[in-house]
């Protein structure tokens, strides 16, 4: 790996770990940074949730206030996200590179326009569908999106964000660390199984995983006095642009 490439895996870790430490969308910046480097897409996708663990897990001491006053409903909802993503690895398992690689650019578009449309299924549903807060289907959707998590991940952040927002996790930050804990689990699950599958490459996740702790640690007090509209446009615009990288590829 060249100077070169390590310092733009720097930066894209850098990039990710701020914007997933209030947010989501980081994997946008990392699995195209990734590619350019030359892995497949496959291998660049599991390098991606390997490598951006570190964020999600730094951004949490900077909110452990909001994980002790929501404490009674980790259980539940953390057991979601366990189930779901065992599903996930075993689907990507199955499945192979090939349907991946078929999937992929479909699957950063879907990703982008989740990522779009979730402040507004966030109020649709606490407004209109109260049986997402506490209900099954609440339950059902929240283990469907840890499958996605564990598979692709690009994107789930902030729709796992939405979901514990509607679930009754409280203010924005309370449900923001409740979606770093649950994406650190699905993320650290994907990393040892595609590690023994052999899928993730372990050198260019030390640059990420550099930047992503740093991104993550101390991007999150930085990035609490953006405006949150600021950085959901930008990752918005940079996904719609990766989306169709990948189509024309």
């Amino acid at each position: 790996m060249s100077i070169g490439e390590w310092l733009l895996l720097l930066v894209a870790g850098l990039l990710g770990g701020v914007i997933n430490s209030v947010s989501s969308g980081g994997s946008f910046f990392t699995y195209p940074a990734l590619l350019l480097t030359g892995l497949t897409p496959l291998s660049a996708a599991t390098t991606t949730l390997a490598a951006l663990t570190p964020a999600n897990l730094a951004a949490i001491p900077e909110f452990w206030p909001e994980v002790v006053a929501q404490r009674r409903r980790y259980p539940r909802e953390l057991s979601l996200v366990v189930a779901g993503g065992l599903v996930g690895i075993i689907l990507l398992l199955s499945t192979g590179a090939d349907v991946f690689e078929q999937l992929v650019p479909w699957l950063i578009l879907a990703a982008t326009l989740l990522f779009a449309i979730s402040p507004m299924l966030r109020t649709w549903a606490q407004q209109s569908a109260p049986s997402l807060t506490d209900g099954l289907v609440g339950a059902a959707l929240v283990f469907v999106f840890s499958i996605y998590l564990t598979y692709f991940g690009s994107g789930v952040g902030n729709i796992m964000l939405a979901m514990f927002t509607i679930r009754s996790f409280g203010d924005f930050f309370s449900a923001n660390v409740a979606k770093n804990i649950a994406m650190s689990i699905g993320t650290t699950m994907a990393a040892v199984a595609y590690t023994i599958a052999g899928y993730v490459s372990w050198w260019p996740v030390v640059p990420i995983f550099i930047g992503s702790w740093i991104g993550g640690r101390y991007g999150s007090r930085w990035a609490r006095q953006v405006p949150i509209n600021a950085l959901r446009a930008f990752v918005i615009i940079f996904g719609l642009f990766v989306a169709a990288w990948q189509f024309a590829r």
